[in-house]
Parts: structure tokens; sequence; C-alpha cells
């Protein structure tokens, strides 16, 4: 892995507007503001509220490429709420900027495999509450 410099932060915010793009299509907002506009310029961390299954939750896109999948109900207005689903951007030698879980195992992003996996990590979220 190598460390990220300054020359990276464009990459970065690149691959967080095509997660952002990606995400927002899927995962629409539920407030019902508007889609993705490309005119209009994005205002880095980005935060939505979005129901998945009964529950409310919020993502949240920073320009340093990470993604977080949180509670978004009252549960959410705690001060930093634990994630249900994250992923993030690691720079690896040789291959460049790829996605990875918590534990930095590569990630397809955006892949429709990603939403398998933020079901099953909703419902584990959903079966420990109840």
């Amino acid at each position: 892995m190598n460390p990220i410099d300054l020359n990276d932060l464009p990459t970065l915010r690149e691959f967080s507007i095509i997660a952002y793009k990606w995400l927002l299509e899927n995962y629409p907002n539920a407030d019902n503001q508007e889609k993705f506009d490309p005119s209009y310029e994005l205002v880095f961390p980005i935060r939505w509220k979005t129901k998945i299954e009964v529950e409310v939750f919020e993502w949240v896109v920073s320009d340093m490429g990470s993604i977080t999948l949180r509670l978004g109900g009252i549960e959410g207005n705690r001060r930093n709420p634990a994630p249900i689903f994250y992923l993030s951007l690691l720079k690896k030698e040789g291959v460049g900027f790829q996605w990875a879980d918590p534990e930095g195992n590569s990630v397809s992003f955006p892949d429709p495999i990603i939403l398998k996996d933020v079901k099953t990590r909703v419902q584990l979220y959903l079966d420990s509450v109840s």
C-alpha cells in the first residue's frame, strides 16, 4: 500500500463523485431531493438519507475516498453513529486506487454485488435490534 499525497486529491474526488452518483441511483434520497446535477458544484461530505427495508439510513461520501452507510433515523442523530457499511480507497503499488473494505480487502465498486453486501449488512443490523 502506498501513502496518499496531495497530487492524489483530484483523483480521490473523482472516485468519490462516481461512487456518489452510483449510490444515489441505487439508494435514492428519501427526502425526494433532485437527482445528481453535473452542473452543480458538489460540497463534500455528501450526505443523504435513504430507506432500506423498513429503516432510514444515511449515506456519507467524502472527497477523500470513503463511503459510509450509517443509521439515519433517531439513532443516527447521535454523534458519530456506528457504520453499517464502509468502503475506502487504497492506493496500491502497480495497481493504483482500489476500493477496499475495513479489513483492506479489495472490493469491486461500483458493482451490483455491493447491493447484496449492503442488504446483508442492513439485515444483520435489523436482526440485532429486533
